[in-house]
């Protein structure tokens, strides 16, 4: 049997290899991290890319039926879509590969040490097996290698000059295009929906995620269930597109085909993400080891009283403790930063949009936070959490052993949250309490600053 590492490396040299391209964290999928929607090489390199395949109707907006003028702009849209289409599918597979083996080979080294420390502090046995690393997205990924999610069943096209609310009032598929008055201009949108038919020996389950998006703005969202464990390549269903394009008469040919293409690469490196089902990009694969050590310790005895402050609070620490040896501080405050600041769990593209064109349209999506402050209370395991990193910033080793030594010393159960309050108190050489405050504020601030200079526009 291969195992996950050896399947990744069997696929990506079955696979056609695409230049990897520096991601950035903020970025939602693998496509619109590697910027393919801003790199003009990628449409002159397309020849280079499996064609993607399936037919795509030319459909004429106003009358519904086949679209039989002579108009070289919708000829050449028509005849690259499917390039476009196979390049994207192409890359997407790829540098998904890349980046779960990226993150397995640093997720096991992190695993294997974070499970000797965790040892060290009584928590036995942690391990990973490797069969159980993503699972979910090694079916999309083999979902993906059998063929694409999406189908484009049909090119919409409109002519800019017919165009106007009277012509467009009862056309079905004129709800997918609108004139902003505020930009004086008409533009399109997206709406699909992926569908998952999850099957067990008992039960059927049909989960869906619906997303949309602006194609002039790059605007939209994305509204999803979870999914479950047990999904296979076979329960995805296959998601049909009907993508729209407005023609103008009196503009240039090659001009509206280049632009047109350049934003159908960029509307798709955000819509065509499978991947996203799991969650945002920047959050998918981090805080899975910490959480998998918390569900280890609450299904094993400690000598601690009060297990639901400590033991979220031990686990994160000692996590935070690894991450600092492989990664440095910045891992620690970014993931926090990432999570606490980030810009909703609906965004889809480069800003969030619902998309309610029409008053029969209630989409409601979470919203931005704004100015949000960081507020650590030892109260909580989070900040408790960031109290002990920075004692051990500041301590080092002798607070990590001190801690040690009194937890695995226990003859009997004693209350977590004193006994690290002792350790702290005994290593700083003032009072808990005035270290703790004093603290947490040094940490408040230093992930405000972190959250500043590198995120400034959230």
């Amino acid at each position: 049997m291969l195992t996950p590492i050896r399947l990744f490396r069997w696929i990506v040299a079955t696979t056609a290899v695409v230049a990897f391209i520096p991601c950035s964290l903020l970025a939602q999928s693998a496509l619109s991290e590697a910027g393919v929607g801003d790199d003009s090489n990628f449409l002159i390199e397309l020849e280079a890319y499996a064609k993607y395949g399936g037919d795509i109707d030319v459909i004429d907006g106003m009358t519904g039926k086949e679209y039989h003028r002579a108009n070289d702009v919708v000829k050449t849209i028509h005849a690259n879509f499917p390039k476009i289409m196979g390049g994207l599918h192409t890359m997407l597979l790829v540098l998904e590969l890349k980046h779960m083996e990226h993150q397995m080979t640093i997720g096991i080294e992190h695993t294997k040490r974070l499970g000797e420390l965790a040892a060290t502090f009584g928590i036995k046995n942690f391990k990973v097996e490797d069969d159980s690393w993503f699972l979910k997205e090694r079916r999309i990924l083999a979902r993906l290698r059998e063929k694409p999610f999406f189908q484009i069943k049909e090119l919409v096209v409109w002519h800019q000059e017919e165009l106007s609310e009277i012509a467009l009032r009862g056309n079905e598929r004129g709800k997918n295009i609108r004139f902003n008055p505020d930009t004086l201009s008409w533009e399109r949108r997206v709406l699909t929906e992926w569908e998952v038919n999850v099957r067990s020996r008992n039960r059927f389950r049909r989960i869906n995620k619906w997303q949309g998006l602006n194609l002039d703005t790059n605007h939209g969202f994305h509204i999803s269930e979870g999914l479950p464990t047990q999904i296979s390549p076979s329960s995805f269903k296959e998601v049909k597109v009907s993508y729209p394009i407005i023609v103008s008469s009196e503009r240039d040919v090659q001009e509206q085909i280049d632009l047109l293409q350049q934003l159908i690469v960029k509307n798709l490196s955000y819509l065509y993400d499978p991947f996203s089902w799991l969650g945002k990009r920047a959050t998918r694969f981090r805080g899975r080891i910490p959480g998998t050590l918390l569900k280890h310790l609450q299904d094993r005895s400690y000598r601690v009283k009060d297990r639901e402050w400590f033991d979220p609070t031990i686990c994160n620490f000692l996590n935070d403790v690894v991450a600092l040896q492989m990664y440095g501080l910045k891992e620690i405050y970014d993931f926090y930063v990432v999570q606490r600041f980030e810009s909703g769990r609906n965004l889809l593209g480069e800003e969030l949009d619902p998309l309610n064109w029409h008053p029969d349209e209630e989409r409601e999506t979470q919203q931005t936070r704004k100015n949000s402050k960081v507020w650590l209370n030892f109260n909580n395991p989070t900040g408790a959490r960031f109290a002990m990193l920075d004692a051990y910033l500041r301590y080092g080793d002798e607070f990590l052993e001190i801690l040690r030594i009194q937890l695995t010393g226990l003859k009997e159960k004693a209350v977590g949250r004193e006994i690290i309050e002792q350790v702290i108190g005994a290593v700083s050489g003032v009072p808990a309490e005035t270290y703790i405050k004093a603290a947490l504020k040094a940490q408040a601030d230093g992930i405000m600053q972190y959250h500043t200079l590198h995120y400034p526009e959230s």
